[in-house]
Formats: C-alpha cells, structure tokens, sequence
C-alpha cells in the first residue's frame, strides 16, 4: 500500500485536488458569493451613472441661460463646456462598466448553470480514469480530456475569481484613495448646487420691472453668476477624475487582462499560431 502511494503520489494528490475542485464547483455558497458581489458593483455603477446623467442634465439646462449685459450676450455654457464634456465621457465610461458588469453576470450565470457543472464534473472524471488506468492508443483522448478539464476549470473559476479580486483590491487598496461612495456624492452636491443656481436664475428673470432694469447694468451681479456656477462645478472635475480612474481598473481592465489570460492559455494548450 506504501508503495503504491508513493508511485502514484502525483496521480493520488490530483484525485484529491479533483476532489476537492467538484465539491467547489457544486458549491452553492461560491455562486451566490460571487453574484452579490457583482450585483453590488453593478448597482453601484448604476448609481454613479445615474448621477451622472443627473448632472450632465442640470448643466445642459445651465447651459441655456445667457446673460445679456448692455450690447454683449454672454452665454453661461462657455463657462460650463468644459465640465459638461467631461461628465458625457464619464457617462460613456459608466455605460461600459455598466455593460461590462452585466456580461459578467451572464457569464456567471452560465458557469454556475448545472449543465455546465455536469460537462466540467465528466471531464474531470474521464481524465481521473485515464490518468490511472492504461488504454492503449488512447494517449489524444487523454489529452484532449485535460486540455478541456482546464479549460472549463479556467471559465468555472475565473469569473468568481475577478469578482472577488475586484472587490477586495477596491476595498484594500482602492477605497482608501478613491472611495466611490464620498466621490459620488461629491457629483451629487455639485448636480444640487447648479440646480439651485438654475432656480435662483429662473427666479430672478421673473423679477420685477425695476429689479430687471437694476440687473440688466449691475456688472457684479453677472460676474457673481459666472462665479457661482465656476464655483459649483471646479471641485468636481478631480473627483470626476477619479471615478473615471476607478471604474476603468475595475470594469474594464482587469476583465480584459483575463481575456487575455485565457487566450494565452487556449494558445498554451492547443498550439495556437500567433497572428
């Protein structure tokens, strides 16, 4: 018995591992594991993206206002071109992690599916069988067992694993610079500010004749409204920033660093010629 052990060590210690693999696949605490937390991210970024939008159209409706000073028209969308293009390439960007969140749901779905377990489970055991038992000329199908064991071990796995690495490297190391919460937040005051800002203005051309007349060659008071908007939206291009920051590592490059982690193992396993 000893030394059938120790022949068959490396044989034996993947029989455990196989073991140990289907009983983690068939887990149900994994999947649900993993689909709250792409949930949650896909419902934070539906959050930030909705703020997003709220802010993108708060500024539009700034952008109509003009100020008229004697013989000068000074449209207020001159001061908040700037912000407002970088809020529409925000809102490109959540759309893409929104979008980048929900495939991976779908893929999640679809590893977890039972059909996909049961194909992953066979492909395990057949390899199990030929690993210890001798079939002569069977040496491809062998192989062909392996390669698509760790094929479907990568994809079982792999879509759980970037979720969990997204979540603590947000936690860890992210948050402490980037917290999404507090920067979002941040969106939603300024969203709130130009608001205010767009209802004081609606209000004040609704004024009286003589306030009107007093308005129409008071320089300060155009000056304060230019600066008031300014204001409003300086503080909120960094943190616009860095979401942009956030959301691009987390939805974007990470998944794309593990399609390419996956190519190089369908390269590795299947000779694959590089184009």
């Amino acid at each position: 018995m000893k030394t059938f052990i120790f022949n068959n060590f490396g044989k034996i210690s993947i029989l455990i591992l196989s073991i140990f693999i289907i009983f983690a696949s068939s887990s149900v605490v994994v999947n649900d594991s993993a689909k709250d937390v792409i949930d949650r991210s896909f419902n934070q970024a539906l959050i930030v993206f909705g703020s997003a939008k709220a802010l993108n159209a708060v500024i539009s409706l700034a952008q109509g206002t003009e100020i008229n000073l004697p013989f000068v028209v000074v449209a207020i969308g001159e001061v908040l071109d700037p912000i407002n293009d970088l809020v529409e390439q925000f809102s490109l960007i959540m759309l893409a992690s929104l979008v980048s969140l929900g495939i991976q749901k779908i893929l999640l779905n679809f590893v977890s599916n039972d059909f996909f377990n049961l194909t992953f489970i066979v492909s395990i055991v057949v390899f199990n069988i030929f690993l210890f038992l001798k079939f002569k000329n069977r040496e491809n199908i062998k192989n062909i067992a392996l390669r698509l064991t760790l094929v479907l071990l990568f994809l079982r796995f792999s879509i759980p694993f970037v979720a969990y690495l997204n979540q603590y490297s947000y936690d860890y190391f992210i948050k402490p610079q980037y917290n999404i919460e507090e920067l979002n937040e941040t969106i939603l005051n300024t969203k709130d500010e130009i608001s205010k800002i767009n209802i004081e203005s609606v209000e004040e051309k609704e004024s009286g004749f003589f306030e009107k007349f007093r308005q129409k060659f008071d320089m300060t008071f155009y000056e304060k409204k230019v600066d008031e908007y300014k204001n409003a939206v300086d503080s909120s291009s960094d943190n616009i920033v860095d979401l942009i920051i956030v959301f691009i590592f987390q939805t974007i490059f990470l998944p794309i660093f593990y399609l390419f982690v996956f190519y190089i193992l369908l390269k590795k396993l299947f000779n694959f010629p590089a184009k």
